[in-house]
């Protein structure tokens, strides 16, 4: 079961833009892996990413609105 958190974060991106990691809480989380975006293409506005922090590996739902972004939901996720 995952959580529903709707906090904003501060999304890291690589120079292509592409989305490569975050911060929530004062943590960092890498994101691993874009498992699944949902919105109008070329930009998505919910991202599904298997991230990996301090506490293990887990997966993300963040939401894009403009230059701001928002941790959804974290789900537990096992390691590959």
């Amino acid at each position: 079961m995952g959580h529903l958190l709707n906090e904003p974060i501060r999304a890291e991106h690589d120079p292509s833009g592409r989305l490569t990691a975050y911060e929530w809480r004062g943590a960092r989380y890498t994101v691993d892996e874009i498992l699944k975006t949902y919105g109008a293409s070329p930009e998505p506005r919910v991202y599904r990413v298997r991230i990996t922090g301090t506490s293990g590996v887990a997966v993300a739902e963040l939401a894009r609105d403009a230059t701001h972004w928002r941790l959804r939901h974290i789900f537990p996720a096992r390691a590959r």
